[in-house]
Parts: structure tokens; sequence; C-alpha cells
């Protein structure tokens, strides 16, 4: 039997640092890492633990035995974000065909091509916050840096100076609509497309892939992402459908802009609190200017190790993925417990990389932003973190996961050969704490305005 936990309401089963959500943690350290509880009346798991995890996926694909994803309010929200989506895909071989599909835009060799293209939004983007005589924002320049990626690399638009910023907002009212109560509604509501934002940038996003994939379709490939999906083919002769291209591109934006922008601004935070850290970031970007000049492709990301863990420390503190969800479909064990079919799994992501045994510390320093945001744990065997799935696992994994780590990449190098120093506006130490951004997907600091000292 698994232990149970009292009961609580949330808005929905996304894992967050505020509110309600961080009680899943609370009650994790209280029964373990694997127990039961409510949430809107849904019987829910929580499960954390790399190994428990990867027990439970297990079972994915298993036809109607195992476990499936599970989208809320899908009567809703499949039509805003497209139910064509890898995402949401719980057929084994049609998900099989989209992942090595859709996966022909994200391989290294696609991703290397790309960053060229990457670098100079990054540059744009940087230059344009060092003009400025006053604070800036770092979650704007984020978002913005971002956006510019998706309309002209994912999607290869051309748009005209002037539609820039109505495809900037549409994008945001899109994702925003994740956390719109009416699309999680477990019933169809007519009219969510065109009376809500959300549903209204939907549709002008979709008309937009739409138009470009015509273009493309009559024109042949150019260098987008959206161009590698339209024209990718299995041995078999298999391509995706107009409606798979359009869906899988919309989840590739998703992929590409809020969680690099949100693991961005959590990143700028922190290596404002942490100046020392920032200092090591700019001494390694010089010593590769020096050995490589100024180029920044590929193989020359590679050798940023120190980059990588700043990168990758940061996501230990903030996953992208801070949980996901499944549906039991048949009694399954996991830990030694049952979880009975018809329950919900959340894999409670956060929890996982808390409890890591090679990170651990009793009185929780190791998650804190102040002391345990350590990067140079990474660049040791003996402690780097061992549980660590900022991305999710198995055949679930996010697909845009080396496209976000490339963007994160490219705009930090290039922001500390051109910036020397930015401390935060508002000073912030471990006695007042963080506040965190509510309703937003991924979590954002509330306040992340800084003042930037250009590099000489």
């Amino acid at each position: 039997m698994l232990p149970a936990s009292p009961s609580f309401l949330t808005s929905n089963f996304m894992i967050l640092d505020y509110g309600p959500f961080a009680k899943l943690g609370q009650l994790s350290k209280k029964y373990g890492k694997i127990f039961k509880t409510y949430s809107y009346g849904y019987p829910l798991v929580s499960i954390s633990g790399v190994d428990n995890i990867k027990s439970l996926l297990k079972n994915e694909f298993r036809d109607d035995n195992g476990i499936g994803t599970f989208m809320i309010g899908k009567q809703n929200i499949g039509e805003m974000f497209g139910e064509n989506m890898l995402l949401y895909e719980n057929n084994a071989e049609k998900h099989a065909m989209l992942r090595k599909l859709v996966g022909t835009a994200m391989t290294p060799s696609a991703i290397g091509s790309a960053i060229p293209s990457i670098r100079e939004r990054a540059n744009f983007q940087i230059d344009n916050m060092l003009k400025k005589n006053s604070a800036v924002r770092m979650e704007d320049t984020f978002q913005a840096f971002t956006l510019d990626i998706a309309w002209k690399q994912i999607l290869g638009l051309n748009l005209e100076e002037g539609e820039v910023p109505k495809f900037h907002d549409a994008v945001r009212d899109w994702t925003g609509g994740m956390m719109n109560p009416l699309f999680l509604m477990p019933f169809k509501i007519p009219g969510l497309m065109k009376y809500t934002k959300a549903g209204r940038a939907s549709v002008y996003l979709r008309e937009k892939i739409d138009e470009k994939v015509s273009m493309i379709e009559k024109d042949g490939p150019d260098s987008s992402t959206l161009s590698k999906l339209f024209f990718a083919t299995d041995e078999d002769g298999t391509r995706l459908t107009r409606k798979q291209v359009i869906d899988n591109a919309l989840l590739l934006i998703f992929a590409g802009t809020e969680t690099s922008a949100s693991t961005l601004t959590c990143a700028s935070l922190l290596l404002a609190l942490h100046p020392d850290v920032w200092e090591r970031v700019r001494d390694e970007q010089k010593a590769v200017q020096s050995k490589y000049g100024d180029d920044l492709n590929a193989d020359v990301l590679e050798r940023c190790t120190y980059l990588d863990a700043v990168i990758k420390e940061t996501l230990r503190l903030q996953p992208v993925e801070s949980g996901e969800l499944r549906l039991v479909k048949s009694t399954a064990v996991v830990g030694g417990k049952q979880i009975s079919k018809g329950w919900y799994a959340l894999f409670n992501v956060k929890q996982t990389h808390f409890d890591d045994p090679s990170t651990y510390e009793e009185d929780g320093s190791h998650m804190d932003h102040f002391n345990g945001f350590k990067p140079d744990r990474w660049l040791d065997e003996t402690t780097k973190p061992k549980e660590w799935m900022p991305f999710g696992d198995g055949r679930r994994r996010c697909i845009g996961e080396r496209l976000g780590m490339t963007e994160m990449k490219v705009f930090l190098a290039m922001f500390a050969r051109k910036c020397a120093k930015f401390e935060l506006v508002n000073k912030i130490d471990s006695t007042d704490g963080i506040e965190w951004q509510p309703g937003n997907a991924m979590a954002r600091p509330a306040n992340a305005e800084c003042i930037l000292l250009p590099a000489m």
C-alpha cells in the first residue's frame, strides 16, 4: 500500500516553488519518494528518485497495459497547442515515427548550422541592452532573444520590422494559455479560439506557419527548422502531414522560447548573486577567444566547460520540467509499492534533485540559491550530481533539449564577452529570499532588473 497524504487543491499539475505546489516537496519529505494524494478529486501518485521514475517509464507505450501521457483539459487545450504534437502521442508506432522525423531538425548537425543565426540574435539583443542608460529587465531581453530565434530560425519567417512585436505578443499570449483555467476544463468550451487572447494567438501562429509551409512547398527547402520538418522522410518514404508539421513546429517554438528564456532569467539572477562565478565565466571566454578567436561554433561551445557547468547547475536548482504527468493504465509496482490502474503518476523532478545523494545536505542548503549554487560540483566526477533530469527522461525526454542548451550557451558566452559586470537593482539577500512570479508555466524570479557595465 502507498502512504496516504492530506489532499490539497492545485490549479494544474505543474510543480513550482511557490503556493500549493511547494507542498508536494514537503509531503515527499514526510511520506517518502512515493506517496498518494488528491488534486481536484484526481487520484495522484507523486514519484521522485531517478530509479523509481525510470522504473515506471519502462511501462510507457505498452498499449493499454502501460502508462500514457495525459493532456489536462484535452477538449480545449488540445485545439490550442495541437493534438498532433509529439508530446501527446500515445500510440507507440506513431510516437516513434514522429520522434524520428521531428528529431531530424534537432540533430547536432542541424543545431550546429543554426548557431550563426542564434549568435546574430544574441548580439542584437545584447547590443540593445548595453546601449541603454537605465536598468535592464533581463527577462524581457531573454524573451525577445528566444522569440527572435522562433520567427527567424525555427520558422524562417520574413517579418517586417513592425510585425515582430506582434509575433512576440502572439507567442507570449499562446504560451500563457497553458495557465488559463478555461483551457484546463474537462469539457469543451465553445469559442475559446475566438474569444481568448491565447486562442487568437494560436490561430495567428498557425496561419503564419501554414503560409511558410506553402512557400517551402513551392520554392524548395531553406535553412529553417520548419523546412527540415517539412522535408523529413523516413526510410519507407513516410513524411509528416501538414497538420503534424504545424503542431510540432509549435512544440519547438515552446521548447526554444519558454524553457530557454526562463532558465536564462534564473541564470542571470544566480550570476548576479554570485559575482565570483560570473568572473570565472568571463575568464573562460577570454581564454577561449585567445585560443580560437571570436568565432563561436559547436566545437568552441564544447570547450566552454565552466559555462556548461553554470547552466547545468542552474537547471539543477530550477529544472525546465519540474514534473510530468502520466495516466497509469494497468496496476504497476514501483519501488516495491503498488500503483493502481486509473491513478495519475506525477514525476517530481525538483524533489529528485533535492534527494540526490551526491549533493544532499540535511539542512537543504544544496538547493538554496544563495549557498547551494556551486557550478564547480559539475567539474569533478566525485561531486558531480547523479540524479539530474531537468529535461525529463525516457522516450518523451524533451526533444528541444539540444536547441535550448545551445541558445543559452551562445547568449551567455556572448554576454560574458561584452559585459564586464552587472548588478541587481534591488539587492536580495538570503534573509529576504527570492520572490517568484505567480501564474507562469515555468519558474521566473519576480525581479531580475540589472545595471550593466560594458566590457572594455
